[in-house]
């Protein structure tokens, strides 16, 4: 009978308990309205009083909205990859031309680039260059530009099968030759104005091959990760046959007679690679004593969205 009473009793209790707080509830959810409505108040009349601190609120909100725009968020628990190299930048170029930053480390740093110089050799030549005009390799073309290339003193190729050793075996010999069939200086000249007028910063030929100088006090060719992402993202959307070119593994090289040259293969072993999540689009490697070892690579973005510059 005791076990009965304290049942009874506990759930009139609890029915007293649940009455008062239902009966309660308005004046309660009133306080936190006229409290939230006062600290309001409080809030509109500082800003009032001292415009700055909103003026700042609302920078500090665009910055905000603009940093994840341009900026993914990590996800948490996600570790940054340790990048070895001094610079690097991993950047998503949509099709309509938008860029987000993925990753970035000292991406606006200005080093030397060795050969990833002869995409911007391949620019000028494609731009300026009849694709069927005749370029005869002379000696100096051999002979100055030290022994990376295998084309002869005497052969002669049409301007579009030479920029094939020069993007897919960084043949200084054809880089030479290409500079030759203007006159060098001018050459160097449009490779600079190209750089200004894509806005490449902190850029600066002063070769069309990438080598370091002889004397190490001398001017060489430098950039940086971001200009050169931008470079990549101009020519993969405004000279794709460029990129074609970077992304072929091998490719037979004729002379303007017909006669077969040599089998070129690509300097970017990568293109090798099958663990790829998306497909190469190209690629350009370099490497000098100074530079140390360069790499630009281009890959489709998922889902065919643009592309992953690297």
């Amino acid at each position: 009978e005791k076990e009965i009473l304290s049942e009874e009793d506990m759930t009139q209790n609890v029915t007293f308990f649940l009455a008062a707080f239902l009966l309660s509830l308005p004046f309660w959810l009133g306080f936190n309205a006229s409290s939230q409505t006062l600290s309001e108040a409080f809030f509109w009349k500082e800003m009032a009083e001292n415009p700055e601190l909103l003026q700042a609120q609302v920078i500090q909100q665009r910055l905000q909205e603009q940093i994840l725009k341009e900026r993914p968020i990590l996800k948490q628990g996600v570790l940054l990859p340790e990048i070895q190299a001094q610079s690097s930048l991993s950047m998503f170029v949509r099709k309509g031309g938008e860029t987000k930053i993925l990753f970035e480390k000292e991406g606006a740093l200005r080093l030397p680039i060795a050969s990833i110089t002869k995409l911007m050799t391949a620019l000028v030549a494609a731009k300026h260059y009849n694709p069927a005009g005749r370029i005869e390799i002379s000696r100096s073309a051999v002979l100055e530009e030290q022994d990376l290339g295998y084309l002869r003193v005497g052969d002669v190729f049409l301007v579009q099968d030479l920029l094939y050793p020069l993007l897919m075996e960084s043949s200084n010999d054809a880089a030479a030759a290409l500079a030759e069939f203007m006159g060098r200086e001018a050459f160097m000249d449009l490779m600079n104005l190209e750089a200004r007028e894509l806005d490449l910063a902190n850029t600066r030929f002063v070769n069309t091959t990438g080598l370091d100088p002889s004397n190490p006090t001398d001017p060489l060719n430098y950039s940086t990760a971001r200009a050169l992402a931008a470079l990549a993202g101009y020519l993969a959307k405004e000279h794709p046959e460029i990129f074609q070119i970077l992304s072929t593994k091998e490719h037979d090289l004729f002379t303007m007679t017909g006669e077969f040259h040599h089998t070129m293969r690509n300097t970017n072993e990568l293109l090798s690679f099958e663990g790829w999540p998306t497909p190469i689009v190209g690629g350009k490697t370099g490497w000098t004593p100074l530079a140390k070892g360069c790499l630009l690579l281009v890959l489709q973005s998922p889902k065919d969205q643009g592309y992953l510059v690297n």
